[in-house]
């Protein structure tokens, strides 16, 4: 089901991107951290017309203010900045690089049951800064705003065995309307997606994690499919 108002279907997107995320957790005071970057590369395909190299890097630390193993509940803070290192020409139809900073402010509850079955839920803002070297219908240089993304994401997980577990994701998000040379666009998104991930413990120290989102409605954007595989290593 879509109810986009800018058929995806006239659209050709095709992504492949690998994403290098170093981890370190570590202890503030009585908070544990764990300060890290996310770098986005490869390419990214729009029809016909290609983007490739290292996209814009994310860096992040999420800070645990309630941890209580004991009751299985968490309550967490995560800030985001993502800078724009990512290529970006304004004459090309797809990027890597958005041109501009965003700051990414991320609130997420948990709650634990009996060992096997987890809730989670998080709720988080993004903001953006302008960019000036947008566009127009000319391909002229003018200054692109872009209004605050909201999201939520939902996740119920469950632990089949000690190391495989699998779960169900749900993902909104709303809002982000571009305002370009002060023209509004009308192009604010709402979007829902929902997702099957599945976790497995190679050994003591290598994750495989492989997950499949489908967008179930999509207002002013792409509908695209996505499946992600991931090895994550625990020094």
């Amino acid at each position: 089901m879509s109810m986009a108002k800018k058929n995806s279907d006239a659209y050709n997107l095709t992504t492949n991107m690998g994403i290098f995320r170093p981890i370190q957790y570590m202890q503030l005071g009585q908070f544990t951290i764990d300060p890290q970057v996310v770098v986005p590369f490869g390419e990214v395909e729009l029809n016909g017309k290609r983007s490739s190299g290292v996209g814009d890097i994310t860096f992040l630390s999420t800070i645990w203010l309630i941890n209580n193993q004991e009751k299985h509940f968490f309550f967490a803070y995560t800030p985001y900045v993502t800078i724009p290192s990512g290529p970006y020409q304004r004459t090309s139809a797809i990027n890597l690089g958005a041109n501009r900073w965003s700051f990414k402010q991320e609130l997420a509850v948990g709650k634990g049951f009996a060992d096997k079955f987890w809730l989670e839920l998080a709720v988080n803002a993004e903001f953006f800064t302008n960019n000036t070297d947008a566009p127009d219908a000319d391909n002229r240089p003018v200054t692109s705003s872009k209004e605050p993304l909201y999201g939520l994401d939902f996740h119920a997980s469950y632990n089949l065995t000690k190391d495989f577990f699998v779960s169900g994701d749900y993902y909104f998000a709303y809002g982000g309307e571009n305002t370009l040379d002060g023209v509004h666009q009308n192009d604010r998104t709402c979007t829902h997606t929902v997702g099957l991930s599945f976790f497995y413990m190679l050994t003591k120290q290598l994750q495989f994690m492989a997950d499949y989102k489908l967008p179930v409605a999509v207002q002013n954007g792409i509908k695209t499919n996505s499946i992600t595989v991931r090895l994550a290593y625990v020094f």
